[in-house]
């Protein structure tokens, strides 16, 4: 009878053991990246920065964590001289599933969502409260059917 050395056997029964990180957990330090973005552009958004390209690529397995942070109010490095303001990663998150499902922020005035005119780049303009965020998130589980999961 032949002996199987420790070797084989770690290399047999420890193969399983490595395996890829949990995707949640890229998921959402994908998303929290957003806030280290330093600018976002009217047209493009944030095309070039890592984070924002990573995420729009994802595929809907990522809407879920999306969703749960149009609550996230923690800032971005993106900063408007004449609004004075940062936008928080809710703001950005809400431009990106609008871009992602297809939806217009006109989509979700009546959950309290408005986007002035007042400067060129809407991420600067997106007025909600923290309200309005609760139902803003409520309607995009609703809309990607995310209750069942």
């Amino acid at each position: 009878m032949r002996v199987i050395r420790p070797v084989v056997l770690l290399v047999l029964f420890g193969a399983g053991a490595c395996s890829e990180p949990p995707k949640l957990g890229v998921m959402n330090a994908l998303v929290s990246d957003l806030s280290n973005m330093r600018t976002w552009d009217p047209v493009l958004h944030g095309k070039g920065f890592d984070a924002y390209d990573q995420v729009m690529g994802f595929g809907p397995e990522i809407f879920p964590v999306m969703v749960s942070n149009l609550i996230n109010e923690g800032p971005t490095a993106i900063y408007d001289e004449m609004s004075q303001r940062n936008p928080c990663i809710a703001d950005v998150v809400f431009f990106m599933l609008l871009d992602l499902t297809n939806h217009k922020w006109q989509d979700f005035a009546s959950e309290g969502v408005f986007v002035s005119t007042a400067l060129p780049n809407p991420v600067f303009c997106l007025k909600w409260d923290r309200a309005a965020k609760f139902k803003v998130k409520v309607k995009f589980r609703k809309l990607l059917e995310l209750d069942d999961k």
